[in-house]
């Protein structure tokens, strides 16, 4: 499509302007020419809709553009061109200073652009002008957020709930930023909230049930799970979730079906292989833990942790060898994994290599001191922390 097709773009009658083309695609895509509503943050336009548009915004003339400038930089924002919005804006502003419309689209532009501090000097300006303007302060509070000004941020969301009490966005970006804060219970609520004004938004109850979890309901953290996923039984996150969920509860057979959904749905999802490797492993299906974490590894060659779930597996079914291989490739990918570094001590000190067990051992106790009793307690580390033991009270002796 180019310019030369805009003529019967709009589906009005023949004969239109570019202007006026432009004017009603802005308007049937909810863009609009002034004040900008925007999608979930980061959204623009696409498809068909974007061609058509791209074909109208590139068949304008510089005296077109002139006239309408507004809806111009409104249309760039649509189509993602966010440095040429943000200076068309900029622009109204210097012929039209008090222009709000223009001065909260430019805070809109500044936070597609990474500007978060740009943006809050736009959207506080914006409200000098229009101080009941909702909008104006539930996109500061998205500025602040991007900052990380959780206190700022959540004061703007609760100013732009007050002056509208109906407006869903800040209520369930509130609940984001205390959850995202650890405030769990408040983020419970807070869900809850936009949950008796739209049940229907999946993600409320998702992220409700996360909160959940992290406050040690789990059971009605997976009751939450499940209305989010038959909100939107195509997406795989409330399944992840509630598998994981099941996984701690023991609940092992609903973890494997869950997650077996997950991968229906995504089936390039490793986290999932490897959590449903687990699952497995905890059934003692060492064979089907085993092809779970290899297809996790086909999926992503340097997941360590499953490189590590991997070896336990092959150590259970006594392939030493195997499982030394799989603990080295677990921390070339990641030299930190403590989990790794204990499973390789286990290994050399079944092999007799002494030395090799007291290096890992050492890496353990450095990166989780917390495994230090676990350690002691271990019949394969044991003895080798035993023995070291003599060794320096030898040393110390002589």
């Amino acid at each position: 499509m180019d310019a030369s097709d805009i003529s019967g773009m709009s589906g009005a009658a023949g004969g239109e302007s570019a202007v006026e083309i432009l004017v009603s695609l802005l308007e049937q895509h909810s863009v609009g020419v002034g004040r900008i509503t925007p999608g979930p943050r980061g959204s623009r336009l696409s498809g068909e809709p974007r061609l058509r548009l791209e074909a109208v915004v590139g068949a304008l003339s510089s005296e077109e553009i002139d006239g309408v400038m507004l809806a111009y930089a409104n249309a760039c924002y649509a189509l993602g061109r966010h440095d040429e919005a943000s200076a068309t804006y900029r622009a109204v502003l210097e012929r039209s200073p008090a222009d709000v419309d223009a001065r909260f689209n430019l805070g809109l532009s500044q936070l597609r652009l990474r500007q978060p501090e740009q943006a809050v000097r736009e959207f506080t300006e914006a409200l000098v002008r229009s101080p009941q303007l909702a909008e104006a302060y539930y996109q500061r509070g998205n500025a602040y957020d991007d900052l990380g000004d959780v206190e700022r941020a959540l004061a703007d969301y609760s100013r732009a709930i007050d002056l509208s009490p109906g407006y869903i966005q800040p209520m369930y970006n509130r609940g984001i930023v205390l959850a995202g804060a650890g405030r769990h219970q408040e983020a419970v609520v807070q869900f809850d909230r936009v949950i008796a004004l739209r049940p229907d938004i999946g993600n409320a109850h998702l992220n409700r049930g996360a909160s959940l979890d992290e406050l040690g309901l789990h059971d009605e953290a997976i009751g939450s799970y499940s209305r989010a996923a038959g909100i939107n039984p195509d997406d795989p996150h409330p399944r992840f979730n509630r598998a994981r969920t099941c996984y701690y509860l023991g609940r092992l057979q609903e973890a494997l079906d869950d997650y077996s959904e997950v991968l229906r749905l995504d089936p390039e999802d490793a986290e999932a292989y490897n959590n449903r490797g687990l699952a497995y492993d905890a059934l003692g299906d060492y064979a089907s833990a085993a092809a779970d974490y290899e297809r996790a590894l086909e999926v992503r060659a340097d997941f360590a942790e499953a490189h590590s779930n991997l070896g336990a597996v092959l150590e259970a079914q006594g392939e030493v060898n195997g499982a030394l291989e799989a603990y080295r490739s677990a921390l070339d990918a990641n030299p930190n994994l403590a989990s790794a570094h204990y499973n390789a001590a286990r290994v050399y000190s079944q092999i007799g290599d002494v030395e090799s067990c007291l290096r890992h051992l050492d890496s353990v106790l450095r990166l989780a001191p917390e495994l230090a009793g676990d350690a002691a307690q271990d019949e394969h580390l044991g003895w080798a922390l035993r023995l070291r033991e003599m060794r320096e009270s030898r040393g110390a002796e002589g």
